[in-house]
């Protein structure tokens, strides 16, 4: 650091060369960039805001707990038995009049074939 003053002290009466001015221009241009609410540092709010969302709806749904009391799930289970029984029933209805269909489809054939026969 004692040569950094040194070295200040030495060019502080000359004018600023060439590459130090093109240094300048660059960290102005850096700096400028750095401070433009398009650009990093809008971003950068950007994304502290959202960052500081998700911790804030994180800490509140982490406080989030269900409990069912026991008298209800016995009658959630018993409901959905219920449903289950339901469903079964309508599905063997269903086969039974599948197959009443299928017989009628049959004998509708067989009639269309025995009436279509005594034509020709």
């Amino acid at each position: 650091q004692v040569l950094i003053k040194q070295e200040i002290q030495r060019k502080s009466g000359y004018a600023i060369q060439a590459d130090e001015e093109q240094l300048r221009v660059q960290l102005d241009t850096i700096q400028c960039e750095l401070n433009a609410p398009t650009q990093f540092k809008g971003r950068l709010n950007e994304l502290m805001s959202q960052i500081r969302m998700q911790n804030h709806f994180g800490a509140v749904k982490s406080e989030e707990r269900y409990y069912i009391d026991a008298d209800l799930l016995r009658e959630i289970k018993q409901h959905l038995k219920q449903q289950q029984e339901g469903l079964s029933h309508l599905i063997s209805i269903i086969k039974d009049d599948l197959e009443d269909i299928k017989l009628v489809e049959h004998g509708l054939n067989e009639t269309i074939h025995i009436r279509g026969g005594g034509f020709s």
